[in-house]
């Protein structure tokens, strides 16, 4: 009977390694079907008119617009259950969270270089689609974080893309960390900081 059981219990312990190996080579198949970026290819953002037809929307580079769409597709979201009619809720689009899309996964994407991918994300931010909420950089894997501002969740008052023109956050745009050294340091126009000679 010992050997019966010790036979069962191997037999039983190899088809559990069979199947979690199969739910892992399941796994990386979608993995890999959906891409480095985490897009599905059945998923997907509405756009509805009147964010289409925004001045804020219809300022946008096409680089803007492509990155707006990943960030978009970063979402993640369930069903309110507390509501009669079920509305998504975004798990991840909180003052204190948001979405991240790296420039490295934008520029294997959409085949832009650097500075195009800077300049996308400056315009969402200066028309007020996304708002900067984590800076990142400190470590490998601390990837900026942003709120996006468009889409349901977000109260009237802070979606920004609806005053635009009238109202810019270009002054939100992070300041590159080389123009951050020295600024209080730096001499005020019209003043070389050389030390004057008396004349006669």
């Amino acid at each position: 009977s010992d050997l019966y059981l010790s036979t069962r219990f191997i037999s039983f312990t190899i088809d559990s390694i069979i199947v979690l190996l199969l739910r892992i080579a399941k796994i990386e198949l979608e993995i890999l079907s959906v891409g480095i970026d985490n897009i599905s290819p059945k998923g997907g953002y509405y756009y509805n008119n009147e964010l289409y037809y925004s001045e804020a929307y219809r300022f946008l580079s096409k680089a803007a617009r492509d990155l707006l769409h990943c960030l978009l597709n970063e979402l993640r979201w369930a069903n309110n259950k507390k509501k009669k009619k079920r509305k998504k809720v975004y798990l991840n689009n909180s003052n204190s969270g948001g979405v991240s899309f790296t420039e490295v996964h934008f520029k294997e994407l959409h085949g832009y270089c650097s500075a195009t991918y800077l300049n996308a994300r400056n315009q969402l931010i200066e028309v007020g689609f996304i708002k900067q909420n984590y800076r990142g950089g400190m470590c490998r894997g601390d990837c900026a974080r942003y709120r996006l501002l468009c889409v349901d969740g977000v109260r009237q008052e802070s979606q920004r893309w609806r005053r635009y023109p009238e109202e810019n956050w270009a002054e939100d745009i992070p300041k590159l960390k080389k123009q951050m050294v020295g600024v209080k340091t730096q001499f005020k126009k019209g003043k070389s900081g050389r030390k004057t000679k008396a004349t006669l």
